[in-house]
């Protein structure tokens, strides 16, 4: 699951709560950017042959030639259009976002974690950078966090997912890693969990830990205030993570939830935080 998974239109999703904070263009821009992304991961994830799926992304690569070109077909591409033109956001993230959802179609294997982060950076990295521009946020800090936030979110968004991810015949820990530990990629789509596994889980979850605090460490009061939505996913995602490592990452018996209420605890600590 990418990202945006849930976002559109869905309250449970662990990114809604932070909607609230944001003034109704805004809102609806960013709903429409991943309603549109969230259609075209679907497609991805679709079970059939890889043609088949590949085919499906294709197709909202079109619906994408059809925003720019200013006539949009589809319901989801007229939406995205209004944020295009308001928002002046920028084709190439959305080109880079369809490329990795058409490399996922091949359910590729991740060798290392150059591979893990360099697949982070094409499916998550691109709708970060996309909400800046909705946010008003612009500068070398704003892009770095964008970049840092978007890979810990996937890469938790990959911890959460691995036994949902299994049925579908996908792995995206790394692999290296994995045989390091002696854990064999087959033995994850058997759903069998090992000390092991939760150790290079526990690997992973520290690197977006790491990454989320390099993160903010560059950003200056003015800016992190504009970034108070990834802010706020931050700390849900770092919360997950925390539940997570709490069930000893034991994901195919346990898939860590959120409740609403802390959820919402989170958002609104963070928002008096940005505020002091």
């Amino acid at each position: 699951m990418k990202l945006w998974q849930k976002l559109a239109g869905r309250s449970q999703s662990n990114l809604y709560f932070a909607f609230a904070f944001l003034d109704r263009p805004q809102r609806s821009a960013i709903r429409d950017v991943y309603r549109f992304a969230r259609a075209a991961d679907d497609a991805a994830d679709d079970p059939g042959a890889p043609a088949d799926t590949l085919r499906r992304v294709r197709a909202w690569r079109r619906e994408l030639d059809a925003v720019y070109a200013g006539h949009p077909r589809h319901p989801y591409g007229r939406r995205l259009a209004r944020a295009v033109r308001r928002y002046r956001l920028p084709r190439s993230y959305f080109d880079t976002l369809l490329s990795g959802l058409e490399r996922d179609c091949a359910r590729p294997r991740m060798a290392s974690w150059r591979e893990v982060e360099s697949y982070c950076e094409t499916v998550a990295a691109p709708l970060a950078y996309l909400s800046l521009h909705i946010l008003g946020a612009s500068g070398a800090a704003a892009e770095r966090y964008a970049r840092d936030v978007g890979v810990a979110i996937q890469l938790a968004n990959i911890l959460r997912d691995i036994a949902e991810d299994a049925e579908r015949g996908r792995v995206y820990l790394p692999g290296d890693e994995l045989r390091a530990a002696g854990v064999a990629a087959d033995e994850i789509l058997a759903r069998h969990m090992s000390p092991a596994l939760g150790r290079v889980c526990q690997h992973q979850a520290e690197r977006a830990r790491t990454l989320i605090a390099t993160a903010r460490r560059g950003l200056d009061p003015a800016t992190r205030r504009k970034l108070l939505v990834p802010e706020i996913w931050a700390d849900v995602y770092l919360a997950l993570l925390d539940e997570l490592e709490a069930s000893g990452f034991d994901v195919f018996r346990h898939r860590p939830y959120l409740q609403r209420r802390r959820k919402l605890a989170l958002a609104l600590r963070r928002w008096a935080a940005t505020r002091a």
